[in-house]
């Protein structure tokens, strides 16, 4: 077996990784992952130590750049309201969960009524459905915590289970009943059937000719939850200048950078930076008085 392993052809290792239709960045990654397997089997003595025992150490080109311009669209908190105006129990209850507590879609759909921790506000990560599997354990040991749960969304939450006929506590909170309860829905349909509709209908998005695009025709690459959700929570807790600590605290991240990471920058106050600068640069008479961000379009 090992000699099957360390006999693969570099370059038909590379014609296989392009044969994936994925962005470079991805396909970076899947390199990255087999690599590492690699590298634990020779750790295990399974197969020769050296490098030129691991093939993937020999796959190179941009086409593996793990580099990428993407950039997450994170939505005003008003065009969150509109999105979620345009959801119906229970997606809408699912959607307001993700958007106020910044749980990962895979974290909210793993969870069961006895998650919830109705008299201490809280509600506690132990599972997460990915892939139509439900998987024992969170993304990573922070993120398997206790979430806070303002007492306003646990009384949506209520109000919802006293309307699915999945309401046991070991019932999933957001379940499929095609399959009668067993599993819960699954993210990517509810993405495409509910939450894009909801964004287009809107106005956040638009899509033509298959282009989706936000209101400064910037193409959005992806939407769905995480938008919703992560990108758009941490951005408007540090716009409204939450202790960042706070916002770290809520988005479960182990690092600063990360949170700052999904904190993005909105033009209005980029521009109200920038009129800042300008204010100190243009000669007296060419100033202006300072306008509030919010007026800025």
């Amino acid at each position: 077996a090992d000699s099957g392993a360390i006999n693969i052809d570099p370059p038909k290792l590379k014609a296989w990784f392009l044969g994936f239709d994925v962005e470079s960045s991805t396909r970076g990654k899947y390199k990255s992952v087999m690599s590492g397997v690699y590298s634990w089997g020779q750790c295990e003595g399974l197969i020769p130590r050296g490098e030129q025992f691991n093939p993937c150490r020999y796959v190179r080109g941009r086409e593996f750049s793990q580099v990428t311009d993407y950039e997450a669209l994170a939505l005003e908190i008003e065009d969150t309201f509109k999105v979620l105006s345009e959801l119906r129990q229970p997606e809408y209850e699912l959607a307001l969960l993700v958007a106020t507590c910044g749980l990962r879609i895979s974290e909210a759909l793993g969870l069961k009524w006895r998650n919830i921790l109705w008299d201490r506000g809280l509600i506690a990560i132990r599972e997460t459905f990915v892939h139509l599997n439900i998987q024992d354990g969170a993304k990573t040991k922070l993120s398997r915590s206790r979430v806070e749960a303002p007492q306003l969304l646990l009384d949506v939450l209520a109000a919802w289970r006293r309307e699915t006929m999945y309401a046991e506590d070991d019932d999933f909170v957001f379940p499929s009943e095609k399959l009668n309860g067993e599993q819960p829905r699954s993210g990517s349909q509810l993405v495409e059937d509910y939450i894009r509709p909801a964004a287009i209908a809107a106005g956040v998005i638009t899509v033509e000719n298959g282009v989706t695009s936000d209101r400064d025709g910037e193409v959005v690459k992806r939407f769905g939850f995480h938008n919703l959700g992560r990108h758009s929570l941490a951005t408007f807790l540090m716009d409204e200048q939450e202790n960042p600590a706070v916002v770290q605290a809520i988005m479960r991240h182990a690092k600063m950078d990360m949170t700052l990471y999904y904190s993005h920058s909105r033009r209005k106050a980029k521009r109200a930076a920038q009129e800042k600068v300008l204010q100190r640069l243009l000669p007296e008479e060419m100033r202006v008085p300072m306008r509030e961000p919010e007026t800025i379009q």
